[in-house]
C-alpha cells in the first residue's frame, strides 16, 4: 500500500522452514508456500510496505504432551504417574521458554520484529509465569500471547488473573487466539471473545487484541464499544475475500465499523498469508484513509508503544 504505514500485529515465526511447514499442516494447510523463516518474513514485509511485524510466539504444549504420552504411557501407579506428569508438563513448558528466547535473539539483530512471548497458564506455575513475563519483557519483548483453544481455557480463567495484573502493571499488551462457536459437548469454544469482558473491566488497564477479528461473532462490536483497550485484528480475514467460504467486502467494512476503526489492527497470520498480499487486499477496501491509518499503523503504534 504506496505510502501507508503498515505494522502487521500478527505473525507466526520459525527457527526452520521444517518446522513453519509443519505446524501449518497441522493446522490444516496442505501445500504451505512459506515456511515462515525469518528471511521470508522480511521479504514480504519488503514486499508489502510493511515497518514492523510482531511474532507471537506460540508453542503447542499441550499438543507435544499429549503426543509424548502416547507414545511412551504414564506408569500406572498413581504416585509415579503424577510425578512423570510434572516432569513431562514443565519440559513442554521449558520449550515454550527456550522458543521466547530465541524470538529475543531474532528481535535484537532485526529491531523491525518484535517479540510477543508465549505463556502457558496451564503448565507453568505462577511464579513461572511472572517470572517469565520479567524476564522476556528485559530481554525486549513488547507483549505476550496466549491460545485457548490450545490451552483449554477462557478467558476468564483465574490462573490468567496474575498475568492480566502483571501486563496491566508493565503496560503490555496481550494477543489471543479467540473465535466463536461451540464445543462438541455444546459449551462455548474456548476463544469466545465475552469470556474477556471480566478481566478487562477487572484490569481496566489490560490492553487485549483479540485475533482474527474475535471470530466476528455479534458480541464483538458490542464489547468493542465497552471497553476501549479492546482491539480485535483482521488475520485471516481477507485471504478469501468476496470468494463463497468468505467475507464479502461490503460485509466486512460494516462490521469493521461497528466495532470502530479505532479498535481494529491490522494482522495477516503470516505465514499462512502474504503481507504482501493483504497490504494490496487493504488497499482495495472502502474505507477512509483515516481509517486506513488507524487500522493499518495507528492502534498498533498504541498498543505496543512504538514511536
Amino acid at each position: 500500500m504506496p505510502g501507508l504505514e503498515i505494522i502487521d500485529i500478527h505473525t507466526h515465526t520459525f527457527a526452520t522452514r521444517e518446522r513453519g511447514i509443519g505446524w501449518q499442516r497441522s493446522n490444516g494447510a496442505v501445500n504451505p508456500p512459506r515456511g515462515g523463516t525469518i528471511d521470508e518474513l522480511l521479504d514480504c514485509m519488503k514486499r508489502g510496505g510493511v515497518t514492523h511485524s510482531v511474532m507471537l510466539m506460540y508453542t503447542p504444549t499441550r499438543f507435544m504432551y499429549e503426543a509424548r504420552i502416547k507414545e511412551a504411557p504414564l506408569p500406572t501407579d498413581p504416585a509415579e504417574r503424577q510425578a512423570k506428569e510434572q516432569e513431562l508438563k514443565g519440559l513442554m513448558a521449558q520449550r515454550m521458554i527456550q522458543n521466547n528466547e530465541w524470538a529475543c535473539q531474532v528481535s535484537r539483530e532485526h529491531p523491525q520484529l518484535i517479540t510477543f512471548a508465549g505463556l502457558d497458564p496451564v503448565y507453568m506455575s505462577e511464579k513461572t509465569l511472572i517470572t517469565e513475563i520479567e524476564d522476556k519483557v528485559k530481554k525486549g519483548a513488547k507483549g505476550v500471547k496466549i491460545v485457548p483453544l490450545a490451552l483449554e481455557i477462557y478467558g476468564n480463567d483465574k490462573r490468567l488473573h496474575p498475568v492480566y495484573d502483571k501486563i496491566s502493571r508493565l503496560g503490555i499488551p496481550m494477543v489471543a487466539q479467540s473465535g466463536g462457536g461451540k464445543l462438541p459437548d455444546g459449551r462455548d469454544a474456548w476463544g469466545s471473545p465475552k469470556y474477556f469482558a471480566e478481566p478487562l473491566r477487572e484490569f481496566p488497564n489490560l490492553k487485549i487484541n483479540l485475533a482474527h477479528l474475535g471470530g466476528h461473532g455479534p458480541e464483538v462490536p458490542e464489547l468493542c464499544k465497552t471497553f476501549p483497550n479492546l482491539y480485535v485484528d483482521i488475520s485471516g480475514q481477507l485471504t478469501d475475500l468476496d470468494k463463497p467460504k468468505g467475507w464479502q467486502t461490503k460485509e466486512l467494512v460494516e462490521f469493521i465499523r461497528r466495532c470502530g476503526a479505532e479498535h481494529i489492527t491490522w494482522g495477516t497470520n503470516f505465514p499462512m498469508n502474504d503481507p504482501a498480499e493483504y497490504a494490496q487486499l487493504t488497499e482495495k477496501l472502502p474505507l477512509t484513509s483515516e481509517e486506513k491509518e488507524t487500522i493499518a499503523h495507528k492502534n498498533a503504534k498504541r498498543i505496543i508503544g512504538i514511536k
